[in-house]
Parts: C-alpha cells; structure tokens; sequence
C-alpha cells in the first residue's frame, strides 16, 4: 500500500511538472510570437496563494459591508492599472481593462477574435436558453436578424401602455398630505413592476398586470395572485443572483448546481411557456382592432410569423424580458435617485421639461419619439446617469484564437500585448466611464452638463458597442424619457431620504440601487 501511495505521488508529481513545462512553454512562444507586432508585458497581479484562489474567499464569506465594483474591482484596477493580466486556478489566466482601445477591438474592430466563451453560454443557458445574448456565429446572426424588425422606431415608439400603466404606479404611491407631499415611497418595486407590466404588454399582447394585482391584494387582503406573481419575480431575482455568482467562480463553476436554483429557472421557463402556448394556439385570436385605433404590435406574434418551435419563441422572449424588465427600471431607478440628491440638476432638467411639454395640467406638446429624444437637457441626464452606473459594469470576452490588444503593456504601458487562445478579457464600464484622466477630476461626480457638445465615443459604452450592440437601446430611452418626463410634470420637488451616503450598487446580470429608491415628492400645483 505504501509503495502504491508513494508511486501516485510521483505520477502525480510528474504530470505536474509535465503540465507547468508545457504551459511555460506555451507562453513562452506566445510571447515571441507577440514580439513582430511590438508586444509588451502586462502588469501582472501578483497571487499570495497558489492560483489566486484567496480571490474565491469573499464569494463564501460573502460581500456584506462590501461594495464590490469600487472595494475590489475599482481598487485593483487603480493599483495596477487601466491593463493587466492575472493568472488563476489551473493554469487559466484572465486579462482586465478599461481601455476604450481595447474594448473596441474586442466589441467591433477584432470582433472575430473574440466570442462569449462557453462559461457564460452554459451559465446563462439554464435560466435563458439559447437567445441572442448567449449565441455565437450563424445562429446569433439568425437572432440578431429576426429581432431587428422589432425594435423599428414604429414599434419602440408607442407610449400608449406605458402612460397606461404610469397611471397604475401613481396610484399606487402613498397618499399626499396637506401640504402636497408623497413622503417616505420607495419608487424600486414599483417601477419593476412597471416595466414588467410594459414589456409584459409589448411581448406578450397582453399584460401580467403586476401593479394591479398588488393593489388589490393590498385592497382586498388576498394575496393569492400576488403570490403567484411574486413567485416568479423572485425567481427571476434568485436565478440572476447565482448565475452571477457561479460566473464568479471561475473554473470551478461547474460543480455548483443546487435544487433551489434549477426550480427558479423552471418557475422563469414555464411563466414564458404559458405565453407561447397561447401564440401558437391555432385557435387564439387577439381582440379586433377599434375603427380609428392604431393595430397593437405583439413581439411574439411577429416572432411567430418566423418559427413555430416552441423552445426558441419562448428563449427569445426571456432573453429579451430580462433586457426590457431590469435594464430600463435600472436606468430609471438610479436616473431618480440622482435627481433626487442634486436638486440644482432637478431643477434644471424639470424647467427644460416644462418648457419644451408643459406641466402636468397644461401640457404643450406631446411626448412622441421625436420630441423626448430633441430634449437636450434629459439626454444628457440620461446619458450621465449610464456613465456613473452602466447597467452591464462588468463583462467579458474570449479569445478564440492567439492574438492582439492594442495597448497596456511595457513599461509605459502603450505597447500591445498578446492575448492567448482560450484567454478570458474582462472588460469594465464602471471603471472606464469614472476615469479622471478620461472625464475630468469630477469625474464621480453627477454633473450633466458634461455632455453639452460631447460625442459619443469608446470610453462610453451605455449600451455596449460593434456588432452587438443593443438592439433595444432606443426602446430603453424611449421609454425611460417618457417616465422621466410624467414624473416631473407630476411633481416639482423630489428629495432623497439619503442625501449624502454612497449609493449602495446590486449587481446580477444587471445593475440597480442595493437599497431602493427612498424618496419624498411634491406635487406641482401648476
């Protein structure tokens, strides 16, 4: 037996070394290779254990009391650089940047070197199928082709259900005092509900009616259809959570599956299911259109004009609720969270608002496609609020096969560096769009007027970039400009509780505020 132990340890010892040579090796022509194009070498981070693996320690102790994109992300990108490589467990290695040159050869001009890589598509893949976020090659260009007819600007541009179900949310807010003041309403829930309820509309033909089913269960005591609703909401919730999670992991995702999260992603499934059911049902008609009225845009009955299988209808779908519920409730949850600290912002942004609408009793020109996107002053505030909190913070990219970033390395950090085939580059929004060198010394600060006569550029990536970028990006701020708009035509005064602490971040697939949306509002009385 003894002999056997010792046998396997030197076995063991030899592969190993056998391994490692090989690896050293493998860099060491890499970098020889990288040497024609005038390479140099990345700032390494420096691992205390083997691996790195003390990195995976906070994912067990837990990110309570820790803001993770400014205490770790932020932090190690400020101590080593806009660039620079980590190796990690099992010989992998992953690159880090906030460079606008690198994350444009990764989004547009390399865009072939690069794909998702199989982490995120088999990640993703248990919550959201296979849609357009998750595919790669030919069966994304498929994707990408059958949606694109569906965000035109005739479709993104229909506010109707939106100023249908913003009366529902204001409804729902606490009754004002004496003096015209909403106090203490946290705007989070309800504005998920809100755009749960949009794209429900916009998806489906027919709204899950969410903000309703909470009043009356609040009116009438019975919570059974909240329940219902509530279920799926927080299974969606849970399922982002530890898909971001596992992400985290790295290498050693793959031995994390729990019961819990597999029955959150059935709820999030079989919710789309019902949907879908009804699309293909031969004998499903929608309601007849009224003489004079416009006809309703259904996404999935124009999905359905394409394929008839089941599983791709309802993994698009999902692909694209995740994109409509939390990207836009993101963006307007912390657009009126700023506001609502930066009272000389929201008083700039509502005498704008009122001067190109009117108020909410003497409206002056109505909310269209063309007149929200002519007003200067929200767009700006629009466009400041996704530079200091981008809704995707954190992303990545693969290498499929050994190449090039543009800069970031040698010792003035401005020479290219290669790239391995099979390398992970992570690239950061957050960190970019705060830079100081980039964006001024205030550059944490909320200051909109910073995009007066500011193109649009690489060092802002709102809605990512190339190939890929978001084909739902007009809905997004349509529909966010629209809410911005009616609120502040609503309310002349709106005052965050917190006025001076860091505002907590969530970050799943997407960002939000960690601790709500706490705000006080009066109402306009002209």
């Amino acid at each position: 037996m003894a002999s056997f132990l010792i046998q396997a340890v030197f076995v063991s010892a030899a592969i190993i070394a056998f391994i490692q040579a090989r690896n050293w090796l493998r860099w060491r022509a890499l970098n020889k290779w990288g040497e024609q194009y005038g390479c140099g070498a990345a700032p390494e981070v420096k691992n205390k254990l083997p691996g790195g693996i003390e990195r995976y320690s906070i994912l067990f102790t837990g990110l309570k009391g820790v803001d993770f994109l400014e205490d770790i992300i932020r932090k190690r990108f400020i101590s080593m650089g806009n660039t620079h490589r980590s190796f990690i467990t099992f010989n992998n290695s992953i690159v880090s940047t906030a460079e606008p040159e690198n994350i444009q050869a990764l989004l547009a001009t390399q865009f072939h070197d690069f794909d998702l890589g199989p982490a995120r598509k088999s990640n993703f893949h248990d919550l959201l199928g296979n849609g357009i976020f998750t595919a790669e090659g030919e069966a994304w260009s498929h994707f990408r082709r059958q949606l694109r007819p569906q965000f035109s600007k005739s479709q993104v541009s229909d506010m109707e259900a939106a100023d249908r179900h913003l009366g529902i949310l204001f409804k729902a807010l606490p009754e004002e005092n004496a003096l015209g003041w909403v106090e203490g309403a946290d705007l989070l829930p309800l504005l998920y509900r809100f755009t749960m309820d949009v794209s429900s509309e916009f998806l489906f033909g027919e709204s899950i009616n969410s903000q309703s089913t909470a009043l009356h269960s609040q009116d009438s005591g019975n919570t059974k259809d909240l329940e219902k609703e509530l279920d799926f909401v927080e299974a969606m919730n849970y399922a982002q959570n530890f898909v971001m999670w596992r992400i985290r992991l790295g290498a050693l995702q793959s031995i994390f599956s729990i019961k819990k999260f597999k029955k959150a992603c059935k709820t999030v499934k079989d919710f789309a299911d019902h949907f879908v059911r009804i699309a293909l049902d031969p004998d499903h008609k929608r309601p007849p259109t009224l003489p004079g009225q416009k006809p309703k845009y259904v996404f999935l009955d124009e999905l359905v004009a394409e394929t008839r299988d089941p599983i791709e209808l309802r993994d698009q779908v999902l692909h694209i609720m995740v994109a409509g519920r939390d990207t836009t409730s993101a963006l307007l949850c912390f657009t009126i969270l700023l506001l609502a600290r930066h009272p000389a912002e929201f008083q700039h942004l509502r005498e704008a608002i009122v001067s190109h609408f009117g108020t909410e009793k003497a409206p002056t020109n109505e909310l269209t496609f063309e007149s929200l996107k002519a007003c200067k002053e929200l767009k700006n505030v629009l466009y400041e609020t996704l530079r200091l909190y981008p809704l995707v913070p954190i992303n990545g990219r693969e290498a499929i096969k050994d190449t090039t970033l543009p800069t970031g390395g040698g010792p003035d950090r401005k020479q290219p560096i290669v790239i391995r085939k099979g390398e992970q580059v992570g690239y950061s929004a957050y960190v970019m769009q705060r830079r100081k060198d980039i964006w001024g010394e205030d550059a944490d600060e909320f200051r909109s007027a910073r995009w007066d006569g500011r193109k649009l550029g690489w060092e802002f990536i709102g809605f990512s970039g190339g190939p890929r970028i978001c084909l739902g990006q007009q809905y997004a701020l349509n529909e966010a400009s629209f809410v911005v708009v009616k609120m502040l035509q609503r309310y002349d005064n709106i005052e965050a509780l917190d006025m001076t602490g860091e505002i907590s971040k969530a970050v799943t697939l997407t960002m939000a505020p960690g601790n709500g949306v706490k705000v006080r509002m009066h109402r306009a009385t002209s």
